[in-house]
């Protein structure tokens, strides 16, 4: 699953994870609701509100996750040093790069 997500674009991958972690967040949510006004004497008379705050928790963490990929996405290639191209494999100073009958390797 990891590597089906790793493959994707950082906004397509923050959309992936933000869903499901805002369902379960927001599923959680309603669940402990109900089951609190199960045994609660004053609950609301309707769904309704139980169903807006979740959607509301639902959107407001897919929407965090995204960025939080996205920005995520644009640090790393910033601060990760082994993105060099080409240059990360020519020799450094003072190696040698022929092999034991002196060829160019």
């Amino acid at each position: 699953m990891f590597r089906f997500i790793g493959n994707r674009r950082p906004a397509v991958a923050g959309m992936i994870l933000g869903t499901a972690l805002g369902l379960m967040i927001a599923v959680g949510y309603g669940a402990t609701s109900s089951w609190l006004c199960s045994g609660i004497s004053k609950c609301p008379g309707s769904w309704e509100p139980f169903v807006i705050v979740s959607s509301i928790i639902f959107f407001f963490v897919l929407v965090a996750t995204i960025i939080v990929a996205i920005i995520g996405a644009r640090l790393y290639k910033i601060f990760d040093t082994s993105i060099g191209g080409e240059r990360a494999y020519e020799p450094s100073i003072g190696t040698d790069m022929t092999d034991s009958d002196g060829e160019a390797v």
